[in-house]
C-alpha cells in the first residue's frame, strides 16, 4: 500500500471528522458506497479523479487541499523535517520562525 493512499486516506478523514460527517453520509453526499469511503480512508483504494472531485465537493474544499497532509506523516519524520528547515535557514528566517513558534508555545 503506498504511502500516498495512506495519507490521502488520513487526510479524508480529517476533513470528513472535522465536518462532522459519517462515512455513510459522505457516501450519500459522493454516491459512493460506505464501503469505498472505508477503503479510501484506510488507504486501500485509491479514488478516481472524478470520485476525488465528488469528496472534495461534499467536504466543501478545493480538490488539491485533499493533498495537503504533510502534518499527518509521523512525528519522527517531522521532527527531521523540521530540523533540516532549520539548518538551511538564514539567520532572519531563523528569527521569524522563533517568533511564530514562540507566540504558538506560549
Amino acid at each position: 500500500m503506498s504511502d500516498i493512499k495512506k495519507l490521502l486516506g488520513k487526510r479524508i478523514k480529517e476533513l470528513r471528522t472535522a465536518k462532522h460527517y459519517t462515512q455513510e453520509r459522505l457516501a450519500e453526499l459522493t454516491d459512493l458506497g460506505s464501503t469505498s469511503i472505508s477503503k479510501i480512508e484506510t488507504g486501500l483504494y485509491h479514488p478516481t479523479d472524478e470520485n476525488l472531485d465528488k469528496i472534495a465537493k461534499a467536504l466543501e474544499v478545493d480538490p488539491y487541499k485533499l493533498y495537503m497532509y504533510n502534518h499527518l506523516k509521523p512525528i519522527s519524520i517531522l521532527r527531521e523535517e523540521l530540523h533540516k528547515m532549520i539548518d538551511n535557514a538564514g539567520d532572519n528566517d531563523i528569527k521569524t520562525v522563533y517568533r511564530v513558534v514562540n507566540g504558538l508555545l506560549e
